[in-house]
């Protein structure tokens, strides 16, 4: 592997793994502001620049949190499987680490501004991102049969049933878009999206969409399907043994699939980067890029905020399924709808 390929991967994947953690930051705090403002409550309010009385509306609660994870103390069950126990938090985190490697960004960064941020140019990355996105189900089930616990290994259980049911109906709802664009490449789908021909806006379009969304939200353990960790029944979950840094992986890979399963539904179905006051043109890679450098990727974490606030409206609104309800509802609605929307679609 010769240097300068490896410079361009670092490249492209350094502002990625920096930025979208950082943003995971955010995320929590808006999440915590928005969850009390919907439930009559005033969030955090006080952490904020130390040693002084400045709160900064609790800004400063993400780092209070992340620096508690770090220094509490690892407790680990004395007859837990000790290196399934280590791998399985890691495991959790690197499948939605790798789908942001994917994600067709651009950043206007010197002789790079039209790059796109790529670690992998993969013709089939819509494949990639739900061949890759599997290993979370296996690190979930491998965190609860780990340690050892009954309701552990039942929220692993839990968990692995609900992913792979509703992981059918999430590929059949990308099914759509690549028959419309008869691709299966990342950068490609979105190029095909340009000028507001955005996939959402077709009939077809839009109820792939909202399948997607649905079953996103099931994947990635979000109400009204975060029955995994359903504290009123199994205390929490597969992560019930878990603690310290090892409990906050957990907690970050699920932020960071939020991140990565929204940005393949922008991708996918919400034009990418394109947005008002994008010109999109075509260099000579066959790549996006636009008039005002940097816009692209504006308008592309405006997208993944929108869902993701989304995302946290329904917490805050939507009580929990049963268990029940949960498999018939992927199985007997959306899974026969999918099938459908592909049927309506190919003979449209």
């Amino acid at each position: 592997m010769s240097f300068e390929l490896i410079k361009d991967i670092l490249i492209a994947t350094v502002p990625l793994l920096v930025i979208f953690p950082s943003l995971f930051a955010f995320t929590t705090w808006m999440e915590r502001k928005a969850l009390a403002r919907i439930q009559n409550r005033i969030g955090p309010n006080k952490t904020g620049i130390p040693c002084t009385r400045i709160g900064l509306f609790g800004l400063g609660q993400p780092a209070a949190d992340g620096i508690k994870m770090i220094f509490k103390e690892d407790i680990v069950p004395r007859g837990a499987d000790k290196l399934f126990h280590l791998l399985a938090p890691i495991l959790a985190l690197i499948p939605a680490m790798l789908i942001l490697c994917f994600l067709p960004l651009e950043f206007p960064w010197g002789k790079f501004m039209s790059a796109p941020v790529q670690a992998f140019l993969l013709d089939s990355a819509v494949i990639f991102f739900f061949a890759i996105s599997g290993l979370a189900t296996l690190a979930i089930f491998m965190a609860g049969w780990a340690s050892r616990n009954k309701y552990s290994l039942l929220g692993g259980m839990r968990a692995v049933a609900q992913m792979v049911s509703y992981e059918i109906p999430l590929v059949l709802s990308a099914v759509i878009v690549v028959m419309m664009v008869g691709s299966l490449n990342a950068a490609e789908i979105a190029k095909a999206q340009t000028g507001w021909d955005w996939f959402v806006f077709s009939p077809w379009g839009f109820a792939a969409f909202v399948i997607f969304f649905i079953a996103a939200l099931a994947e990635t353990n979000r109400s009204p399907f975060d029955l995994p960790e359903a504290e009123s029944e199994i205390i929490a979950g597969y992560f019930t043994e878990y603690s310290g840094f090892k409990f906050a992986l957990f907690f970050l890979g699920e932020y960071i699939a939020m991140f990565a399963i929204s940005g393949l539904a922008v991708t996918l179905f919400l034009g990418g980067g394109d947005g008002p006051g994008v010109t999109m043109n075509l260099v000579d890679q066959g790549l996006p890029t636009e008039a005002f450098p940097g816009l692209t990727v504006i308008w592309f974490l405006m997208k993944i905020f929108a869902l993701i606030a989304v995302m946290i409206w329904l917490r805050g609104t939507l009580p929990r399924l049963r268990v029940d309800q949960l498999m018939g509802f992927a199985w007997k609605f959306m899974l026969p709808l999918s099938i459908l929307n592909i049927l309506v679609a190919g003979f449209a």
